[in-house]
């Protein structure tokens, strides 16, 4: 038998002393730095996660944290072994009992078991670690009475094979500790445990140990297979013990005087480090904390530092700095006491000349804060508040905190707003941390804009507005400059910008018009109403829309050089109310009789062209030449990036209407789009890839702009078809019905006068339908084709598919009602969406989901012709049954069932799905015998031959020499008119272009 010490041994270094094995960057605090962001704003963490059992929440790491690969439990358990073999081998039978911290290594015979006893004064908690070499043994706990305990291991319930275990022990008494070896073979084992409760090796952790300002860093070793170090506490139920390692292998379990489990930490496979444990204590003194390796790896050097987080002691008190005042960096104490002494909002958070600490604000007992708090501000009451810094390996280094109050003046300036003629407020910040406060004269019950005249290479500025009671007014950060000021005056803007950095700010009151540049009105067309520019540090600039010249509705507009930085409008009247705000087109009620002030805000300079228009009920817009489905469209052509036009649409309120802008060509060519407001000039829709579908209103004013503008004119095509009444669908899409079915095809063709075909069908909840067919256009350079939408009465507003209808896109598609949409009648509607007209269409439709009976597979019984030469398109009729348009055929090499080869292309099928017109793809396909039919279904085996290509012939052309047929220089050879004067015009029809208009030849 050899017994073995445990080996355990506290090292405590006062002072700074030398470089211990865990390095001097081990000696941490509790409240050791985070590397993080410097500045206020972004210095606080997010809100801790809860601890294990009772423990109060964790103070997170903030940040990004590296992810540690999973740890291999096999090979931690190898170099346990590894560690305890080379001590030394057994040399003689296991002892009959074992002391407490102490190490016993001994062999066990097969099918024997080695009984250890162990004394235990009183109820207790007692972890067993048993290493077992070769085979793994879990030991078992047996009571005086012959009971064996039920032990969990130390890490949780999870089902972990081998580790250390802890057994809860109800009585005094002399139990005993039992490994059964079933290995097969002698087994040597290691095996020691620890009495949480009765221990009488732990290290006390005094006073002056665990202040949370500096607490004391204990250092230890555990040597492979100990059941761990145990620390002495003075504290008390309620108290909230924060314990930290750097070492994520040093797992900490705390516990009461009789044993009972209080909280412990959790295995954290997602941390690259350790965290904290947060454990708010209960039961009864005096407790203690385990600090022990869950799987019995040995640690040369470990530390450990343990604080009361409650009723804080050694942490430097901070109370509400005065505006101008940049707070004190030196201190090196890892917590801070906020002292508030009225309640109001406040901001705080850790600066330093270099990166600040994350941490996390507790109250005076220990509890974090809500959620707001954990980002640097929040409303907090009288009395004093915690903030921790979270704890790292790293040395700890200086920080400030810097803290304010919303119901500071101190160090506040009086200031101007009409900032647009006095000019900006402008200065320098001091150092990390500090604020500007500026008193502004403006009234409750106006606006003002917060325009930052910053230096260009600066920051942004940052700026929070403040009645006298310390109420949140508006917040600007680069965005939404207008600030409607509600509560009591005088009003505060607090600045926050870059240390060491220059700012400006100029305040500007809404109803102010000095300063503000005219903006006359314009019609629709391609004209100009004024001009804007935006400069280096002055990114901002205002107009002005004088209470008798603007109408109660408009749209705003600007257009700059393709490509550059786009700008934002803000309207607002007096009392800072925003009227709208948008980017390049913005629709914009107005209040009749009131001034207005629109802040044009850009992020780079740039010059804009600008123009506002008349939407409301008195404008002066196009009306459509039919408002029925299909009918001719309203054509503009738009020459400028500024253009627009307007059509008004009337009707009932119950009509339901597609309005649409057409342009053909691709998706990424320039194009027209609409924007459409109702008869209260509210915006409706806007469109961008689908038409603007509207219902509700009596009149709509569609508003159709440019959209990508390259210098040549945008051909726009405005579609206003009302689709359906309070009656139902419009007869022309009455009169056809459709089955979700399936139905046969329907042939037709998309011209100027009849631009759309449209369908009724009856839709279930989960029901889908595929379309196919044939879209053909003479404009054999456009790759664009017909689009299909399935619409439903319900949910008719928008563009989206919002009621739960929908086509996937394209013209061969799926058509489909969401599961929790509910069951009714829709139109399917095929559109020119950017087709060149005239498009010719077959569709053909086959139930998808939700079918009445089970859709048949096709049958596949002959193709003709029978062959066709190698690299071309050849057409031929395939037979069977059940073909339609989706069924998809391949041409495929016989004699082998998993090659596949091209797709015949679908032409049409005939009603009884019987015959299918193909084109048969050739091209390079070697000569030989093919299969014809589905991949994985019908096929015909060698049912198709590709012949040899076809040889080019020899070309019979023979030339001629020259020959004068006509001399245009005196009419030689020309007919002889018998007419006299003016001949006229002659017209020339064309099959493909019906309806071209005459020439004069």
């Amino acid at each position: 038998m050899r017994l073995l010490p445990m080996g355990r041994t506290v090292r405590e270094r006062p002072g700074r002393g030398r470089v211990a094995v865990a390095s001097g960057a081990l000696l941490l605090s509790v409240l050791a730095s985070l590397t993080g962001p410097a500045g206020v704003a972004a210095a606080a963490a997010t809100p801790p996660p809860a601890a294990a059992g009772p423990a109060v929440a964790a103070a997170p790491v903030s940040g990004p944290t590296a992810t540690a690969p999973k740890s291999d439990p096999a090979g931690e358990r190898e170099a346990v072994l590894r560690s305890l073999q080379q001590s030394g081998r057994a040399s003689a039978a296991c002892p009959a009992g074992l002391q407490p911290s102490t190490i016993v290594n001994c062999a066990v015979e097969t099918n024997t078991t080695a009984s250890f006893s162990i004394t235990l004064p009183a109820p207790d908690a007692v972890v067993l670690q048993v290493v077992t070499s070769p085979g793994i043994i879990r030991p078992k706990l047996v009571s005086p009475a012959g009971a064996t305990l039920t032990c969990e291991h130390v890490l949780g319930s999870a089902d972990y094979t081998y580790g250390a275990v802890r057994c809860p022990v109800a009585q005094a008494g002399t139990y005993t500790m039992k490994v059964e070896n079933t290995t097969g073979s002698q087994t040597q084992i290691w095996a020691s445990y620890l009495p949480l409760a009765s221990s009488t090796t732990c290290t006390t952790v005094a006073p002056a140990d665990r202040r949370l300002g500096a607490p004391k860093v204990f250092q230890g070793s555990l040597p492979a297979g100990s059941a761990g170090d145990c620390y002495a506490l003075d504290l008390v139920a309620n108290d909230v013990l924060r314990s930290y390692s750097s070492s994520k292998d040093i797992h900490h379990i705390v516990y009461d005087a009789t044993g009972k489990q209080v909280c412990a930490t959790v295995r954290d496979w997602q941390n690259s480090g350790s965290v904290p444990l947060d454990c708010k204590l209960t039961g009864t003194a005096p407790f203690r904390m385990a600090a022990l390796s869950a799987f019995g790896s040995g640690h040369a050097a470990y530390d450990v530092a343990l604080a009361r987080l409650s009723r804080p002691e050694g942490c430097a008190v901070v109370e509400p700095q005065a505006f101008g005042v940049s707070p004190d960096l030196t201190s090196t104490v890892r917590c801070r006491t906020l002292r508030v002494s009225q309640p109001a909002w406040h901001s705080f958070g850790p600066v330093a000349a270099g990166p600040a600490p994350a941490g996390t604000l507790f109250t005076a007992a220990g509890a974090a804060m809500p959620s707001p708090c954990q980002y640097g501000g929040c409303d907090l009451p009288v009395g004093d508040h915690t903030w921790v810094a979270t704890p790292k390996p790293e040395a700890p280094t200086a920080f400030g905190m810097a803290f304010h109050s919303a119901k500071e003046s101190r160090g506040c300036t009086a200031t101007h707003d009409n900032g647009l003629v006095a000019g900006p407020v402008s200065g320098t910040f001091g150092g990390p941390g500090q604020k500007l406060c500026l008193t502004l004269p403006t009234a409750s019950g106006t606006g003002v804009y917060l325009l930052d005249r910053t230096p260009a290479g600066v920051e942004s500025l940052g700026v929070l507005v403040y009645d006298a009671a310390g109420s949140k007014q508006c917040e600007y950060s680069g965005y939404h400059p207008v600030c409607k000021l509600t509560g009591t005056a005088p009003f505060r803007a607090v600045l926050t910008g870059t240390p060491s950095k220059a700012y400006g700010l100029a305040v500007h009151r809404t109803g102010e018009a000095a300063g503000c540049a005219a903006w006359p009105r314009t019609g629709f067309d391609a004209s100009v109403g004024a001009q804007a520019s935006l400069a280096v540090g002055a990114l901002q600039t205002c107009l002005t829309l004088p209470a008798a010249q603007h109408t109660a509705a408009e749209v705003l507009a600007y257009s700059a050089p393709y490509g550059q930085q786009g700008a934002t409008f803000y309207a607002a009247d007096p009392a800072g109310n925003v009227a709208c705000m948008g980017g390049s087109v913005v629709t914009c009620r107005l209040t009749p009789g009131t001034a207005y002030t629109v802040m044009m805000v850009g992020r780079a300079p740039e010059t804009y062209q600008l123009a506002r228009r008349d939407i409301s009920a008195t404008a002066n817009c196009t009306a459509p030449v039919s408002t029925k489905v299909g009918a001719q469209a309203v054509s503009f052509d738009l020459t400028s990036p500024l253009d627009a036009r307007c059509v008004r649409v009337s009707g009932s309120a119950t009509d339901k209407f597609w309005l649409g802008a057409r342009t053909a060509g691709g998706k990424d060519d320039p194009a027209a789009r609409l924007q459409v407001v109702d008869a209260a000039g509210a915006l409706q829709c806007q469109q961008y890839t689908e038409a603007c579908r509207v219902t509700g209103s009596t009149s709509y004013v569609a508003v159709v702009l440019p959209h990508g503008h390259a210098g040549k004119p945008i051909h726009a095509d405005v579609d206003t078809w009302k689709v359906a009444t309070s009656g139902g669908w419009v007869p022309e899409c009455a009169a056809n019905r459709i089955s979700a079915e399936g139905f046969p095809e329907r042939s037709g063709v998309l011209t100027q006068t009849a631009s759309a075909y449209c369908a009724v069908v009856d839709m279930k909840p989960s029901q889908s339908f595929g379309v196919s067919g044939v879209s053909t256009t003479n404009d054999l350079d456009s790759w664009s084709t017909a689009q299909l939408s399935l619409l439903a009465a319900h949910g008719w507003e928008g563009s989206g598919t919002s009621s739960g209808y929908r086509c996937d896109g394209g013209f061969n598609t799926l058509c489909s009602v969401d599961s929790d949409a509910p069951a009714g009648q829709a139109v399917l509607m095929l559109s020119p969406a950017r087709t060149v007209l005239p498009v010719e269409f077959t569709l053909r439709g086959t139930c998808v989901t939700g079918c009445a009976g089970q859709p048949r597979n096709p049958w596949i019984s002959g193709i003709s012709p029978a062959a066709g030469p190698a690299g071309t398109l050849n057409q031929a009729v395939v037979h069977g049954q059940d073909l339609t348009l989706t069924t998809e055929l391949m041409l495929m090499p016989s004699g082998s069932q998993f090659a596949d080869g091209p797709f015949m292309k679908p032409l049409s099928v005939s009603p009884d799905g019987t015959s299918m017109k193909v084109l048969v793809d050739t091209t390079g396909l070697q000569p030989g015998l093919y299969d014809v039919g589905r991949y994985i279904g019908s096929r015909i085996t060698k049912a198709y031959t590709v012949t040899a290509p076809t040889a080019a012939t020899k070309s019979r052309f023979v030339p001629h020499g020259p020959a004068r047929f006509l001399d245009t220089r005196d009419g030689t050879g020309a007919a002889k008119s018998t007419r006299t004067g003016n001949p006229g015009p002659r017209c020339r029809t064309s099959t493909s272009h019906p309806g071209r208009s005459c020439r004069t030849w």
